[in-house]
């Protein structure tokens, strides 16, 4: 038990690497009465809620905690641009923390990672607009989207990071092509996947899963032409010969022809009627009628890869695709327990350092957590709720600064403890044949090796 905690216990920060960061952004220029760390702590590691606390209450937790006196008018000074540039500085490290392989998973035989990525947006207050512009809609004319990409393989995050709303995944996805690299499986939504960005993968060998946009146009090559693929005798033959899926190597873009791998998968019919019925009266409400094309294709769930060599299959390309979808379980951490998305009326830079401080806390949270997770499923066989954990966690979020500390044997002993704590109070509780979300992401990649294969690990370094 000890030998294999010893090689999943993450290590993060020293108190020295924070000091370094400090004074590299500027936070720090001489001895001041607040430092790198205790900035961090305070506003990371704090046990109360900082977006209920006022700069009075933040100096009280100085005093009494820390033993530091300061004013709030002072304090208020320290929430710049530089003390945001520091807690970036700070998530940027944290979040590219080299990971070392000791073993490899079958899964990860092909793909050196598997990224997944999403965005959630909220509201801020107005305040705010000319800096983070909402949709314009009803609400505040303000919103930030946080995009949020990790690697489904090691729990390890790849992107996270704040943008204002009308910054659109399709363009966030061109932005960061350069966060993929050769060896890479990314499994993104419809709103990422745009012919441009498909092509950046294709260009950099990284390898791609993702839904068929309906209006991409389809073509195959027939007797050295190409024609556009008919969907409408597609589903005729699928039903006649009752094929649930098939897959198809196809061209998409009337002027790209990009050559991809298209996975064919039936829709059951009650799900077929269930979403021509919402697509028919959102046709209805626009003045529009579905046309023939758009029933074909509503028939069917159809997704692209430019992967050729077999490793995806009709059989685990929807499997993994499904991983995606957890995701959102995530965000709803993110809503409900840190309450990411209830902000009151501050500052730029206080807002900003408010939502940054959550990142990073949540993220050294999140690899605790993958860590607990993957080891109570190989030792005991039992499934994490990821919920339950991070509750915990938010609780107790201050004694989280044994991670920042050079002091092994006490990071030890708290990863211990709260595995202790996860085998009896954090387990998973399944209702029936309820589909189970996030958690199932952990045993899904365990159980793809055999008994007599070895599970991969990782540790930060």
């Amino acid at each position: 038990m000890n030998e294999v905690v010893e090689q999943e216990i993450p290590k993060f920060f020293s108190k020295e690497e924070l000091e370094e960061l400090a004074r590299e952004s500027g936070f720090i220029i001489r001895k001041r009465n607040i430092d790198g760390a205790t900035f961090i702590r305070l506003v990371c590691l704090n046990k109360d809620n900082l977006r209920k606390e006022s700069l009075n209450d933040l100096t009280v937790t100085l005093r009494q905690e820390y033993d530091i006196e300061m004013t709030k008018q002072s304090l208020h000074k320290r929430f710049n641009e530089k003390a945001v540039l520091f807690l970036k500085m700070t998530l940027a490290k944290l979040l590219n923390r080299r990971i070392n392989r000791s073993r490899i998973l079958p899964l990860a035989s092909r793909f050196k990672r598997i990224l997944i990525k999403d965005s959630v947006c909220f509201q801020i207050d107005e305040s705010l607009l000319e800096h983070y512009p909402g949709s314009g809609g009803s609400g505040s004319k303000a919103s930030v989207r946080i995009q949020f990409e990790y690697d489904m393989l090691s729990g390890l995050i790849n992107d996270l990071g704040i943008y204002a709303f009308n910054e659109q995944d399709a363009t966030n996805s061109a932005a960061t092509l350069d966060m993929t690299r050769e060896g890479d499986l990314v499994i993104r939504d419809l709103a990422y996947m745009h012919l441009d960005a498909l092509k950046g993968f294709i260009q950099r060998s990284v390898s791609f899963l993702c839904r068929l946009n309906t209006q991409t146009l389809v073509y195959q090559q027939v007797k050295g032409e190409m024609k556009p693929v008919n969907f409408s005798l597609i589903v005729k033959r699928m039903v006649g010969f009752r094929v649930n899926s098939l897959v198809e190597d196809v061209y998409i873009g009337k002027k790209e022809k990009l050559p991809v791998r298209l996975f064919i998968y039936l829709m059951p019919q009650q799900e077929y009627s269930e979403r021509i019925r919402k697509a028919q009266k959102k046709a209805k409400e626009n003045g529009r009628s579905l046309t023939k094309e758009y029933k074909a294709r509503a028939a069917l769930n159809l997704f692209i890869t430019n992967v050729t060599d077999g490793s995806l299959t009709l059989n685990n390309a929807w499997t993994l695709y499904r991983m995606r979808w957890q995701i959102e379980l995530v965000f709803k951490v993110w809503k409900s327990i840190w309450e990411i998305d209830e902000v009151k009326k501050v500052n730029k830079q206080r807002f900003e350092c408010y939502i940054l401080s959550k990142l990073i806390t949540i993220s050294l949270c999140w690899q605790l957590v993958w860590r607990i997770g993957k080891t109570l499923y190989r030792l005991e066989g039992k499934m994490l709720s990821f919920i339950k954990a991070f509750k915990t966690l938010r609780r107790y979020v201050a004694d989280l600064w044994f991670f920042f500390e050079k002091d092994e044997e006490s990071v030890k002993k708290y990863f211990l403890k709260f595995y202790e704590t996860s085998r009896v109070n954090h387990l998973l509780e399944t209702r029936g044949k309820q589909e189970r979300s996030m958690e199932l992401l952990v045993a899904s990649l365990l159980m793809a090796a055999s008994p007599s294969q070895e599970v991969e690990l990782y540790s930060l370094g």
